[in-house]
């Protein structure tokens, strides 16, 4: 199986929330790295996808950016955390990228 090197799409969500979060708080980059005792950064890596970010960090990122949404927390956890290969993976090398990216999509998604 050929390794991942793009962010899957769980990730990408993963980050585009935790970005949509800091900026409804108002805070910039620095502000939330400040918070967190990491480099502006690491803040930057984790909203592109590009850096993995613990269960401990998303709790505290959610409760400096004032979520109260404990559902929503707890769903971003999930998507921080899991680790598991959806069955599309083993096909990765050999489909294109795009029809993977469209699986995982289609796995994760609540409605069609």
């Amino acid at each position: 199986m050929v390794k991942r090197r793009e962010p899957t799409a769980r990730q990408t969500r993963l980050a585009t929330e935790l970005r949509r979060l800091r900026e409804a708080a108002g805070l910039n980059s620095r502000q939330a790295a400040a918070l967190l005792g990491v480099a502006p950064a690491q803040i930057t890596h984790i909203e592109s996808a590009l850096a993995g970010v613990s269960e401990q960090r998303v709790r505290r990122l959610g409760s400096h950016y004032a979520c109260t949404d404990e559902e929503f927390i707890d769903a971003l956890v999930a998507m921080a955390t899991d680790r598991t290969n959806g069955w599309w993976e083993e096909y990765r090398g050999l489909l294109p990228t795009s029809f993977l990216d469209l699986s995982e999509l289609e796995h994760h998604a609540r409605f069609l």
